[in-house]
């Protein structure tokens, strides 16, 4: 028999609350409802007589759901507080979390979102089961600027964050990252906060220092100094994207640089390497220099997948041409709509969210699809 999790849900709204039984509806072996409640003050009585694994709280007000986070893990301490809200404003984010939230899930609440939500808080009681997936963790990679790295990584974690999807996008292009530019956040934390951390590392501390982008994935930015940078250690890189692959469906990092130290951390952990280049010469012998040398380096070809990048149909280099020199068949091929993509950037917002019907777009979202079906 699978432990059983008792859940009381906490929502001024009748049919949310509806909504939410209804979606847990065919979980009922192992999650109880216990009790539902328009407010906390309500809902008091019914956590008094049961002492819930789970409230599932709406917070509308940042100060009062403060408050109510904070009252309900000081009152019941075995209880953990999944917060429901309509604000994607990263700050609300970060303070309940501080308040002690271990989830904030985006209203409406979706089906995968909520199961994602209670899988992670079941973990907690009782363990991790053997059963339980790990996320899927993709890298981005060309070992030189100009290919267009951080617009493939950027974009194909907004894609794969549709529907509720929980997504992670690290940057770890450590001395030139850009990730914070791209989607226009200035995170009071970065991936330095974490490494000076890392022995306080669990699921609540890691959503504190993400920045949650209103595209959807949670994001770890780049370090603001470069001495933070040089710092940080493969060992730490392991450990902090094996942490994200626990609590993540997919993971998607941006990276750069030579194969050797943290590089070698992120492509011993990914299940999937794309390796971002351009049809162009200069572009193609450092990609085969590279492409041989990770193989050399037990980096499964299989892994490994080429992407072409600011793809021109016209151009003098084909398509077949860099499969002939590279010996790799080309994964997927974006077109070069540059304008499109560079208004994207100047505005903070994917491309994928702010022109969805662009061919680059079209593209991109192609990749996400291959990639959910690998």
């Amino acid at each position: 028999m699978p432990p059983l999790i008792t859940l009381v849900i906490i929502d001024s709204d009748a049919s949310a609350r509806e909504s939410i039984e209804a979606t847990l509806r065919p979980f009922a072996e192992t999650i109880s409802i216990v009790g539902s409640a328009e407010s906390l003050t309500a809902a008091v009585r019914i956590m008094e007589q049961s002492a819930p694994h789970v409230v599932i709280l709406e917070v509308n007000d940042i100060q009062r759901g403060m408050q109510e986070v904070q009252y309900i893990t000081s009152r019941f301490p075995r209880t953990s507080v999944i917060v429901s809200s309509a604000e994607k404003s990263s700050d609300w984010i970060l303070s309940l979390m501080r308040a002690g939230a271990v989830e904030y899930m985006l209203r409406p609440v979706t089906q995968e979102e909520l199961k994602q939500a209670l899988q992670k808080v079941g973990r907690f009681f009782f363990g991790k089961s053997e059963e339980t997936p790990r996320g899927k963790l993709i890298s981005v990679y060309y070992p030189t600027g100009g290919t267009g790295t951080t617009t493939v990584a950027v974009n194909l974690a907004a894609s794969l964050a549709s529907e509720g999807t929980k997504v992670a996008l690290v940057d770890l292009n450590l001395f030139s990252g850009d990730v914070g530019t791209f989607l226009d956040v200035n995170p009071t934390y970065t991936l330095s906060s974490v490494t000076s951390n890392i022995d306080r590392l669990d699921a609540n501390f890691l959503m504190t220092v993400m920045t949650r982008h209103s595209s959807g994935p949670f994001v770890l930015t780049e370090p603001n100094e470069v001495d933070d940078a040089i710092s940080i250690t493969p060992e730490q890189v392991h450990r902090i994207l094996e942490f994200l692959r626990g609590v993540f469906t997919y993971v998607v990092v941006d990276c750069g640089g030579p194969l050797a130290g943290c590089n070698m951390a992120i492509f011993e952990s990914s299940d999937l390497i794309l390796f971002t280049t351009a049809l162009s010469l200069p572009a193609l012998k450092n990609a085969k220099r590279y492409l041989s040398a990770m193989e050399r380096k037990g980096l499964r070809k299989d892994r490994l997948k080429l992407v072409v990048n600011r793809y021109l149909p016209k151009a003098d280099i084909q398509v077949k041409d860099a499969e002939k020199v590279l010996g790799h068949t080309v994964f997927q091929t974006i077109p070069n709509e540059y304008m499109d993509v560079v208004e994207s950037i100047n505005k903070g917002v994917p491309v994928v969210k702010m022109s969805p019907k662009s061919a680059v777009s079209k593209a991109i979202t192609n990749l996400a699809e291959l990639i959910v079906k690998l």
